[in-house]
């Protein structure tokens, strides 16, 4: 027996059955893939923190506004300064200069919060469509899973259609024709609660959209397994994750808001001037002024060492993220290794043999040397031989969605071009 590959980058193999029937009720994993990313109930609140970003933008970017004042003085006094007639009006205009470049330090720092939520929706992007492609295994399992369990009613029902008839003719006993009869229900009852299960899955499976299912049935088959890359240009794939991503920017952030404390500990200035009428004299004159808050202390001091702190944080955090990558990819290649060489050995060896002990038998049962029982038990074995195939093909489809989760490669070979890797503003 063969083994079937798909030849392309690391994926989940679902797309390389080019002979598989497509019915209006079967869905394909593009398909799942494209409204996840259109329709997901996480995604669909980016657009609303990207404008909130963008708000934060303009607000850093806005300059002090200038001021106006009004004074006067030597009014409603006493003596000559009774009245208004010693008035001395003040029209001032004063204005802030921030210093330290502050504002382009605010903008600096507002662009790599925008960028650090671009990189939030990168990651949790990977996310749901690993999400939405384990889903859409555990449908395509449960789907495999009842063909299997229908071949072995077949096979049960047919054995007890023969048991039947050699009870009649006194070469079967009822007890065997017994025991077949409760198998045969037995296989009736696993195919309605997996019918029951596919219908639970295929909700769950459209509920990554939120939408109610309009398919009964997912496309692929388990058995076509992708070629895994060499476990270098996965550990190389490690830098461009979105993982690493979202702790490079954040590390960015971190020295952007380090950068504005040290900005903000800046004396500003405050200069002004304005005009003074003195109505008893009938003489104008102009009036300046320049302040600065005399610098005892930094302001800011316990802020520019909390953003140092903060900046070191995020540097360690790159790290060891990094380092946990690397070992989570490593270790799950090697699972993923194991799986592979696991189910070619249960393709090339164990299978075949389960089927040639199956037709021995069955020889064996048609001349006489072996009893129903026997040949029940050498049925029971390839099924379960087949069974066993069902779930390592399974593990290794989760493993290898878990692994491009966490490596950010492709999630499927020939996938759609037009399946975005930035949100739409």
């Amino acid at each position: 027996m063969s083994r079937p590959y798909c030849k392309g980058a690391v994926a989940l193999a679902l797309l390389c059955v080019a002979s598989f029937s497509v019915t209006a009720q079967e869905l394909a994993i593009t398909t799942a893939l494209e409204r996840t990313l259109t329709s997901s109930p996480q995604l669909q609140l980016y657009p609303y923190q990207l404008r909130i970003d963008e708000a934060k933008t303009l607000q850093a970017g806005l300059k002090p506004n200038p001021e106006l004042g009004v004074s006067v003085e030597n009014v409603l006094g006493n003596g000559s300064l009774s009245g208004v007639k010693s008035a001395e009006l003040t029209l001032t205009l004063s204005q802030l200069i921030e210093l330290g470049d502050k504002r382009q330090r605010r903008l600096e720092s507002a662009s790599a919060g925008k960028a650090l939520t671009q990189a939030q929706y990168e990651l949790d992007r990977v996310d749901v469509l690993a999400k939405t492609m384990t889903d859409y295994l555990d449908v395509l399992e449960l789907q495999t899973v009842r063909s299997w369990t229908a071949e072995r009613l077949v096979m049960e029902q047919n054995a007890l259609q023969v048991a039947t008839e050699r009870s009649r003719a006194g070469l079967v006993t009822d007890a065997d024709v017994l025991r077949l009869k409760s198998r045969v229900l037995k296989s009736q009852m696993d195919l309605k609660a997996l019918k029951a299960e596919l219908q639970v899955a295929v909700r769950q499976l459209a509920a990554n959209w939120s939408n109610e299912p309009d398919f009964d049935t997912v496309q692929g088959q388990l058995s076509v397994l992708p070629m895994l890359p060499s476990l270098n240009e996965m550990l190389a794939a490690l830098d461009s994750s979105p993982q690493l991503g979202f702790y490079l920017t954040q590390g960015r952030l971190a020295g952007t808001l380090q950068n504005l404390a040290i900005a903000n500990g800046q004396t500003d200035l405050t200069v002004g001037a304005g005009v003074r009428r003195n109505e008893q004299l009938n003489e104008k004159a102009f009036v300046l002024s320049v302040s600065m808050p005399l610098a005892l202390s930094n302001p800011n001091a316990g802020e520019i060492e909390a953003a140092r702190v903060t900046s070191e944080r995020s540097a360690h955090q790159l790290k060891l993220s990094r380092q946990q990558l690397q070992l989570s990819t490593g270790r799950l290649y090697q699972q993923l290794t194991l799986l592979s060489e696991q189910i070619h050995d249960q393709q090339q060896a164990i299978l075949p043999a389960a089927e040639s002990v199956v037709q021995s038998t069955l020889k064996g049962y048609e001349t006489g040397i072996f009893d129903m029982t026997d040949l029940l038990s050498a049925h029971e074995d390839l099924l379960s031989a087949k069974r066993n195939m069902i779930d390592a093909q399974a593990q290794f489809h989760r493993q290898l969605v878990e692994l491009e989760r966490l490596v950010g490669m492709p999630l499927v070979v020939n996938g759609p071009a037009a399946l975005p890797s930035r949100m739409k503003e």
